[in-house]
């Protein structure tokens, strides 16, 4: 098959192939000639680059024009696709959760901002009291990007209780015999696995419903109910909380709670519904004192 050449144009005409302004690569690609007539193709653009000029050369490829790539799922209906809790339901739902290490998970879940495969894989040796944090490895996140997210004092002083309590951390040293101990095991004889996903997911939803903040918005294919409130609401509520009520930099909530991008963290911002509610609220009282 005849081929032809795409020379750089640019520093190499003014200063010659051997000047020290020109970096190391190739000053030339190599690519196959068009198809036949009557053949099938699709054309790409190659930039063969040097120090201060690049030049777009287009190369015919053989064969069939590519798939187009699905467009990004967009949040197009903030309220309805990110289902989250209210400061005021968060409290009402901690208040019905009576049973005290049932409570202790849904805080840590929701002060990490992390998702229930994350939170149910933590072990002894991911947790740091001095920097009272919690390491999240890359290979329990979604996004193979490992994190260090943070937790308030006093919830880790809370998590060392009950350490020590279950004879799982020495009573006047920070140290655990055990370190590979997932941090919540789940409860009957063997004790050594962790909670699972599902698990976590029944317990959390027996506590919605009992606040009466149980909420249907539709069934999916199989008939099944999905549920406006999920525990991955946890995590929705965190970022929301912190952007919207604790007006914490977004750079800082992405790390918290591993985005990949601060775009991804930014569909937050848009204004919840409780921020819509109360703002014309304020409007509406302004205008009746005025």
């Amino acid at each position: 098959m005849a081929e032809k050449e795409v020379v750089c144009a640019g520093n190499q005409a003014w200063n010659g192939p051997k000047s020290s302004n020109v970096k190391d690569m190739p000053e030339t690609a190599v690519v196959p000639a068009g198809p036949e007539p009557g053949e099938p193709q699709n054309t790409a653009v190659i930039l063969t680059h040097c120090e201060n000029a690049a030049v777009a050369a287009p190369v015919v490829f053989a064969g069939a024009a590519p798939k187009p790539s699905r467009p990004a799922k967009r949040y197009e209906r903030f309220g309805e696709t990110i289902r989250y809790l209210t400061m005021d339901e968060w409290n009402r739902f901690l208040d019905c959760v009576d049973e005290y290490r049932h409570k202790l998970m849904f805080r840590l879940i929701y002060h990490l901002g992390c998702r229930v495969g994350e939170f149910v894989r933590i072990q002894l040796k991911h947790l740091d009291f001095s920097r009272s944090s919690v390491l999240i490895p890359a290979e329990n996140t979604k996004t193979h990007y490992r994190r260090t997210s943070h937790v308030p004092r006093g919830l880790m002083n809370e998590v060392k209780s009950m350490l020590r309590r279950e004879g799982r951390m020495l009573k006047r040293l920070e140290t655990m015999p055990n370190p590979d101990d997932f941090l919540f095991r789940k409860p009957g004889r063997s004790r050594s696995g962790h909670y699972s996903e599902n698990r976590v997911r029944q317990i959390f939803q027996r506590y919605v419903k009992k606040s009466g903040l149980d909420r249907e918005y539709a069934t999916d294919s199989k008939g099944r109910k999905l549920h406006q409130i999920t525990v991955h609401s946890l995590r929705h509520s965190h970022i929301m909380h912190h952007i919207h009520v604790h007006k914490l930099p977004l750079p800082i909530v992405q790390k918290q709670v591993g985005h990949r991008t601060l775009s991804a963290t930014s569909v937050y911002l848009n204004p919840s519904e409780e921020a819509v509610g109360k703002a014309y609220e304020r409007a509406t009282n302004r205008i009746d004192v005025d």
